[in-house]
């Protein structure tokens, strides 16, 4: 009826609806609406929307009407930095009505270019009198062999004119995620010497390197010291092309990892209603929510990036490879291998409150109004401890693909061995993120009219902020765990290899004399004096490492804590740049003021019932956009000695101590920028009834979703350890803009059985794509980044590439394309009660079906993109049910067919991007009504649910089918409990 009733292209979804599915969040829920996919974390449970073929950002989400906003970072690995809302923090068990707006109305807020979703909570008056809902299950996943456990409670009262109502749900997860991980494919960075071959290096990537020589102890009856040139690596690899080696890629951390620990999650809600009268409402919706995930992740890495193997009898899949190609089968000597373990501490915390009232104060004139405030803090502990095997400690690797999940297998060492690991190129990371949003807004409306002919005008502003913060304490924790440095923590960088370690005191040993004040040293100080010692030295790191769960080492994090001092210097950590997930720290607020006029109307038209809504609304917008920006210390530039022309950098004191060119470092400064614009966006909704059971509708509207909020802040940041592939923000994105026409027929055939098909284009100008550019790094100061503002980790990599002047660096930036992003879809939905046929001819009632399906076709014009990521061309999702004699049961499963989820230039490949496989669940839900089977009152339901009863694995790969980016088996969930109501 709420679909039926709507003028525009809706979908709707109630309580009841919500409470016959094993949905654990509103994501899930969503999900089985036609038009409407998810994205799932890795432990399979749904958080973010898109709606008719555009990314999730381009949703916009309300709560209670108004605008909301989270403080996440979304999937595992995801940043989330745009306007994604996460929604695993709104439990089902506390909202009524979720609604899907497919067309805009100009009453709507803007924002959602895709559509808008209305997520409304429970309110006392939904139901008059005194009520208590409960719920309670026995949760256990597969993977696992610990239960967890769901529970709810809504408590509601009327009293006259008043009313009341409080919820809670909480949820205990005992989570594990088993899986394998890539981050992306590369191939060898080839030599002159390696290659005569004129397309030497053509596809890009080359992220690791094939040494000159063959080094000490590389085993496979190779000889130390033998040039390694291109009649060697032919000779080694035969039947293999120099070209064929050159492109064809393997995995650049080729790892299982398993991750594993609790999700808590904690939500409350809050309403009070106040009626004095049938012309007046008050109200007032509030909600809390906490959600801590204390996980540990533990990877064991072969590898790749930034690795210095030899390639023995290695195979292609293909004999040209101008394009790329992958590795099937090879045998790389001198190999190693590194253990990457993370505590992931996250703690996410929201609340927000909306006020609001209408009032019918004459006949024919109401006014509404409402306001709302939230806000909501995410912070992410997440260190790294990373042990690695000894470099040319004989390690060979055996490596097959075979198109799944590609095969390694090692000689040499035994990786469940604490005594096989170092430090001698390890590392130790402390990283911690913060991140805050803030909404303000208020919003009014104005109805002149009936319900045949009104007038319904408004205007809103509101104010969202975003915020993120990233901490960084590496390299003094590093100084003390691993450099020989316990007691003496210096504020440039160390000269040393991260975990290295010195045999003797060197002090000042590579450093210029720093005579200025603020430059981080002592006037006349020749240099930092780095001491002997280390808290965790090689000889006792052992006994800090244990056999794992997954055949590799892991750490004993409890003892590598207090031995390490962690807490003292994650308390102490500063300001940086970027954080661990990849994403710029800073500030983006956006202030916009908003005013509307809309006509509706309800008239006859040839005997036939038409509804109509034609309308316009402006918003202006206001941006302040607040990054952090390397800026070079004044006194670096000198003079030019020949007269006019470029300034130079000034001789410093120690020549051989400068680092590029400069005798001081470089200052982070917050840098804003402003910006500002506004639109008209106009829509017009139709709905005629051809009978009294069959309509057609039409809509027609330009709708805005405003630029991505992380490709806005400036300054470039490094989102891999690698610095390889960096990324550089544009303040002066200017919004996406959609045109749209919607076309629609619907049958509705009683008893809740109906069919409705619909056709839409989005035509999308503004569309933003990634701009790129290699250069070497130190071409990067003229942006601001010079060496010394790298962290240890990612100056180790320049080096390894061969330094500063000569490590290339894919540098990438958003603009906005000229032309234009077509997506054409088509949506079926087939709602059917099988009474008709059963119950007639068998006498069986309670059976029936419920079918939707999209189809989407996306294509580009100009330098728009030919895809928006992240968009199934295909999807569909089944429901068959029965419901009779107090038992319900109903087998659901939604389908995805495989989509591109990334741009191209993966790991600095042109053509690399990056694909979702297709993706199938099926889900069981069931529950038995003991007040219907026994005939006594109050008695509750009891309940039985399987999510992934087939344990569907989420599977993604880079480029090429057969070359796996991450596989992710979240295993199968049973649910046990039960549920009823006073």
């Amino acid at each position: 009826n709420a679909k039926r009733d709507n003028v525009g292209f809706s979908e709707s979804v109630f309580a009841d609806d919500i409470g016959d599915f094993p949905d654990t969040n509103l994501a899930e829920s969503f999900n089985r609406v036609p038009g409407i996919t998810i994205t799932r974390e890795t432990s399979g449970e749904g958080l973010n929307i898109a709606i008719r073929g555009l990314g999730t950002n381009f949703t916009r989400i309300l709560l209670n009407g108004a605008p909301v906003a989270i403080a996440s970072t979304g999937r595992t690995d995801s940043q989330n930095t745009n306007r994604e809302v996460d929604l695993d923090l709104f439990p089902s068990e506390l909202f009524t009505q979720l609604t899907v707006n497919k067309s805009p109305l100009a009453s709507m807020i803007e924002g959602g270019a895709a559509g808008t979703v209305n997520m409304r909570t429970a309110r006392p008056f939904d139901n008059r009198g005194l009520h208590l809902t409960y719920g309670a299950q026995l949760t256990n996943n597969s993977n696992t062999n610990r239960w967890g456990g769901r529970g709810s409670l809504v408590a509601s009262g009327t009293f006259g004119d008043f009313g009341v109502l409080v919820g809670v749900a909480a949820v205990r997860s005992e989570s594990r995620t088993i899986g394998y991980e890539t981050i992306g494919w590369t191939n060898p960075n080839l030599s002159a010497t390696q290659s005569t071959s004129a397309t030497r290096n053509a596809t890009g990537g080359g992220n690791w390197t094939i040494p000159g020589t063959v080094p000490g102890n590389a085993g496979n009856s190779l000889v130390t010291g033998q040039t390694i040139d291109q009649a060697f690596l032919l000779a080694h690899n035969p039947g293999l092309t120099i070209d064929q080696l050159d492109n064809a890629i393997i995995p650049r951390l080729s790892r299982p990892s398993d991750e594993f620990g609790t999700r808590d999650r904690v939500s409350t809600i809050g309403s009070i209603e106040w009626r004095p009268g049938d012309n007046f409402r008050f109200y007032v919706d509030g909600m809390y929510a906490h959600r801590k995930n204390d996980l540990q992740r533990i990877d064991m890495n072969w590898v790749g990036r930034n690795g210095a193997m030899i390639p023995l009898n290695v195979q292609a899949d293909r004999s040209d490879c101008s394009n790329g190609c992958v590795v099937t089968q090879g045998t790389y000597a001198n190999a190693q291998f590194f253990l990457e373990y993370r505590p992931f501490i996250e703690t996410t915390q929201f609340w927000g409150v909306n006020p609001g009232f209408e009032w019918n104060f004459a006949d024919n004139l109401k006014l509404d109004a409402q306001a709302n405030w939230t806000e909501s803090d995410f912070h992410r502990e997440s260190p790294t401890v990373l042990v690695i095997t000894p470099a040319s400690s004989g390690i060979t690797v055996n490596y097959t693909n075979d198109g799944s999940i590609p095969n390694v297998v090692a000689t040499g060492a035994d990786l469940n061995n604490p005594a096989a690991f170092g430090w001698a190129g390890g590392r130790v990371n402390i990283q911690d993120e913060r991140r805050r949003t803030e909404t303000r807004g208020v919003r009014a409306n104005l109805t002149w009219g009936d319900s045949h002919l009104n007038l319904h005008v408004g205007g809103a502003y509101d104010d969202v902020q975003r915020r993120i913060t990233a901490f960084d304490n590496s390299q003094a924790w590093q100084n003390a765990v691993c450099g020989d440095n316990p007691s003496a923590f210096v504020p440039g960088p160390n000269t040393q290899p991260p975990c290295q370690g010195l045999n003797t005191p060197t002090p000042g040993a590579g450093y210029p004399t720093y005579p200025g004040y603020g430059t981080g040293f002592t006037a006349g100080q020749t240099g930092p004096v780095i001491y002997r010692g280390s808290l965790i030295p090689q000889a006792a790191l052992a006994s800090y490492l244990r056999p794992g769960p997954d055949g590799f080492v892991t750490v004993d994090w409890n003892a590598f804590r207090a031995a390490s001092n962690y807490n003292r210097f994650h308390d102490a950590a500063p300001l940086a740049t970027s954080s661990n997930t990849g994403a710029s720290g800073g500030y983006v607020r956006e202030r916009t003021y908003g005013a509307y006029a809309e006509l509706n109307g309800d008239t006859l038209l040839g005997g036939n019932r038409l509804r109509y809504n034609v309308g316009v609304r402006f918003v202006e917008t206001h941006q302040v956009i607040g990054g952090y920006v390397s800026v070079s210390d004044p006194r670096n530039i000198g003079t030019d000695p020949d007269g006019p022309g470029p300034l130079l950098p000034p001789v410093c004191p120690a020549p051989s101590g400068t680092r590029d060119g400069s005798c001081y470092p470089n200052s982070v400064v917050f840098s804003t920028t402003n910006h500002h614009y506004n639109n008209w966006l106009p829509s017009l909704n139709a709905s005629y009834n051809v009978s009294d059971n069959a309509l057609v509708r039409l809509a027609l509207s330009r709708t805005m979703t405003r630029p991505n909020p992380n490709a806005m802040l400036p300054g470039v940041n490094f989102s891999s350890p690698s610095a390889d592939v960096g990324s550089r923000g544009n303040p002066a994105l200017d919004p996406f803009i959609s045109d749209n026409i919607d076309l629609g027929f619907e049958y509705y055939m009683g008893g809740g059985s109906y069919i409705a098909v619909a056709a839409f284009r989005k035509s999308i100008q503004g569309f933003t794509t990634n701009g790129s550019t290699t250069l070497n790094f130190s071409e990067l100061a003229q942006y601001g980044i010079t060496f010394d503002t790298l962290t240890p980790t990612q100056q180790a990599a320049i080096n390894s590439r061969g330094g500063p002047s000569a490590a290339q660096v894919v540098l990438t930036q958003q603009v906005n394309a000229s032309g234009r992003l077509i997506v054409d879809g088509l949506e079926g939905t087939w709602v059917q009660s099988l009474d008709f046929l059963l119950g007639r001819y068998l006498g069986i009632r309670g059976f029936g079906f419920s079918v939707n399906g999209t189809i989407i076709d996306q294509r580009g014009s100009g330098a728009a993109p030919a895809i928006a990521v992240g968009v199934s061309p295909h999807t569909y999702n089944a429901t068959f049910y029965y419901e009779n004699h107090g038992i319900s049961a109903r087998l659901s499963t939604t389908w995805a067919e495989g989509s591109q989820s990334s741009l191209a230039n993966q790991n600095g490949i042109a053509n690399a991007a990056l694909f979702a496989d297709d993706y199938q669940q099926w889900d069981f839900s069931s529950s038995l009504d003991l007040s219907t089977v026994l005939g006594s009152a109050h008695l509750p339901q009891l309940t039985f649910d399987m999510v992934n009863i087939f344990k569907a694995e989420q599977r993604s790969y880079f480029q090429f089918e057969n070359a796996a980016f991450t596989s992710y088996q979240p295993g199968r969930t049973i649910l046990v409990g039960l549920r009823g109501r006073f």
